[in-house]
């Protein structure tokens, strides 16, 4: 059986990556199962088993080749095609040359994994201009309120290629997979009927050691973006600070907010407190280092792999009440969750905690317990590899 996986990023840089690539290499080692990869990066590239194309780099082109026809991305792409010839297409992110991918892979069988809201929501944060989560998804009824942060132009572009996407989504796949039974539900919501829950896999450790921890250090790994409430995080940090002068901060990760949040740490006097490592291959040292993870993110998460990650390092998590985070997080048991709208609330569990190694190891020991039994990754691979033959066995029919 031959697989072809598709995503718009062919570089490692972030949670659907990693995990784009991590499924490729499991499949690798499955008997009778060939694998291939096409995708987009900086430059052009090509080898035995992968394609990658050059990508876009302005998010304006970006956003208007979703919807608008490229012949010579479809050419190349179905020259690739007729190379590989795939019993199943797995396609993953396809935010580049969109119309052009889904037009090129449409004669196939198609299975999508789904990343994150942007089948759900314009922005891909599914919450309103007031921080609250949408309980439905993009509807006519909330149409303005998802207008958060853009243009109201780009607003507009998004607003066209979100439905245009949409169509065209549901025209092609078969078969959707969701990282959790939230996005599950969501999707059915809009009519993504075909959808079904599909762990991601999780890092396989069976062990764990507190002994480079510091116990009032705490991690924050993700996209600098507000939407990941990373501003929110150090407001809290800084209210923190007055009671617990001993608290630590590390924040991994590069975004469009990277330069304002360095400011913003300089105007709260805490550059001593607070340091930016930027992006990381691997997270390892850190997740050591520190005695607590912060999931502050305000949009919804189609899974949240750092949550999964700290407790694969009996670390615990303070995550955001929303989303995927209440669970993952069993409040009070693997973690503390708090209400990311009420000013304080953050700066209290951080307190908590702070310092608190007993409870620190109760509760990341809990965590890593609950994952062991949480997620097997050979039954995850199982169920991926059922799905493609079911949808072979489905397309010769």
């Amino acid at each position: 059986m031959r697989i072809l996986l598709i995503t718009d990023n062919h570089t490692l840089t972030g949670g659907a990556e990693n995990y784009f690539f991590d499924l490729k290499r499991r499949l690798k080692n499955v008997p009778d199962v060939e694998v291939y990869s096409i995708g987009f990066a900086a430059c052009s590239e090509k080898g035995d088993d992968f394609y990658v194309l050059k990508g876009l780099k302005s998010k304006i082109a970006k956003l208007f080749w979703q919807f608008l026809f490229h012949p010579g991305v479809y050419f190349t792409l179905r020259q690739q095609l007729k190379k590989i010839c795939p019993d199943v297409i797995h396609i993953h992110n396809v935010k580049q040359y969109t119309a052009s991918v889904l037009a090129a892979i449409k004669p196939y069988p198609v299975v999508q994994t789904i990343h994150d809201y942007s089948v759900i929501c314009p922005s891909a944060y599914n919450v309103h201009k007031n921080h609250q989560p949408c309980p439905t998804g993009m509807k006519m009824k909330c149409f303005w309120q998802h207008h958060v942060k853009y243009s109201l132009f780009t607003y507009l572009a998004m607003v066209c290629s979100f439905f245009t996407l949409r169509a065209r989504l549901k025209k092609t796949v078969k078969k959707f997979i969701a990282p959790s039974p939230l996005l599950v539900e969501y999707l059915k919501q809009n009519h993504f009927n075909d959808a079904t829950y599909i762990s991601p896999f999780k890092q396989e450790k069976t062990h764990y050691s507190f002994e480079q921890m510091q116990p009032c250090h705490f991690l924050f790994a993700g996209n600098l973006g507000m939407h990941k409430g990373i501003d929110i995080l150090l407001d809290e940090f800084s209210l923190a600070q007055q009671k617990n002068p001993h608290i630590t901060l590390t924040i991994a990760g590069t975004g469009s907010e990277e330069q304002h949040l360095h400011d913003y740490v300089k105007k709260l006097n805490l550059e001593k407190q607070i340091s930016f490592i930027g992006w990381q291959t691997s997270l390892e040292k850190e997740y050591v280092a520190c005695a607590v993870v912060v999931f502050p993110s305000l949009c919804f998460e189609a899974f949240g792999l750092v949550m999964t990650e700290a407790m694969s390092y009996a670390r615990p998590v303070i995550a955001a009440n929303r989303s995927t985070a209440p669970w993952l997080i069993d409040d009070q048991q693997t973690g503390l969750l708090f209400d990311p709208l009420i000013k304080g609330d953050l700066a209290e569990k951080m307190l908590i905690l702070a310092g608190n190694i007993e409870r620190i190891k109760t509760l990341g020991k809990n965590g890593f317990h609950k994952l062991e039994s949480f997620i097997d990754n050979e039954v995850v691979l199982q169920q991926l590899i059922t799905l493609y033959r079911d949808l072979k066995v489905l397309s010769q029919n």
